[in-house]
């Protein structure tokens, strides 16, 4: 897909192929996250605690399991939604969102009415972490943490979706990227009127002094989304459950809300990303970027 100043009119998506993951991974069915740094891949799953450092096999598909790290305690869920590096750190974000109970087939009609009214919000996803990682070794430092929920409460806008359950429209980070020393945090949701997508620009050391952007991306939320030479390019799919479709985007990065003193360039949607089996397209990597092409990995 061009990259260059401007995106084309045809640009499209091509020569895909599947990669090979080995070795006792966590939570191998519900990755979210994922980065490349180097020879290695670190993935990370939202139904788990860890973050995974895999390096390179024999073949350039395949990667093998080499060490990982936890973030929490064994019995709570981080649930890691994105990841992204720069200058010797990884970034690993926590979803801030919270959940309704599902209900059951085996219970009773009452004891899932119950379970429709419980609505919770672990404080264990309230996190984004810094990581040290050598990208020579592989090798993870200890992580230290950022809690954005106070910041989400008190914003003029977010807080009326604090506390609503992520598969309802209420607030959801999936994803994540760096640039120019500021990480920018994509929320699955909230979706607001007219498509528009909160795009939170934060320096990790002052998370009071953010900036809300916002990108419009027909009606679907952010999956993840990563740096390029000239924006950003952006996984999205569906706010609740809906089985996709999922598309990737290129976006120039600069906020899309108009105004008779300034000129939005729309966001391009690249194409649709296929999933096998009905799996959800969670997590997007950039592997290289040259003048006319991107080499990414979606999980």
């Amino acid at each position: 897909m061009p990259l260059t100043s401007a995106v084309a009119d045809d640009a499209t998506i091509s020569d895909i192929h599947a990669l090979t993951l080995t070795g006792p991974i966590d939570a191998g069915t519900d990755l979210s996250g994922v980065v490349v740094v180097g020879d290695y891949l670190v993935l990370g799953a939202d139904e788990g605690h860890r973050i995974q450092v895999l390096s390179r096999c024999d073949t350039p598909s395949c990667w093998s399991l080499e060490r990982s790290g936890a973030l929490a305690k064994q019995d709570q869920e981080t649930d890691i939604e994105a990841i992204t590096y720069a200058d010797g750190f990884l970034y690993v974000a926590g979803s801030h969102s919270a959940r309704r109970r599902l209900v059951r087939d085996d219970l009773s009609a009452r004891r899932n009415r119950d379970r429709l009214l419980d609505v919770r919000q672990d404080e264990s996803r309230n996190r984004i972490y810094r990581v040290p990682f050598d990208s020579q070794s592989g090798k993870l430092g200890r992580a230290t943490s950022i809690d954005l929920s106070k910041r989400l409460r008190k914003d003029p806008l977010l807080h009326l979706f604090y506390g609503v359950p992520s598969k309802e429209n209420g607030i959801d980070i999936e994803g994540l990227a760096y640039r120019d020393g500021r990480l920018a945090i994509g929320f699955r949701g909230p979706v607001l009127r007219d498509n528009f997508v909160p795009v939170m620009s934060l320096d990790f050391d002052r998370p009071k002094k953010y900036r809300l952007n916002f990108v419009r991306l027909a009606g679907q939320g952010i999956r993840d989304l990563v740096a390029v030479s000239n924006g950003y390019l952006v996984l999205s799919g569906p706010v609740n459950d809906a089985p996709g479709p999922y598309r990737l985007w290129w976006w120039d990065g600069i906020d899309q809300v108009p105004g008779k003193d300034r000129e939005v360039v729309d966001a391009v949607v690249l194409g649709d990303v296929s999933t096998a089996g009905g799996a959800k397209a969670e997590g997007l990597a950039l592997v290289d970027e040259g003048d006319d092409l991107a080499d990414v990995i979606v999980i």
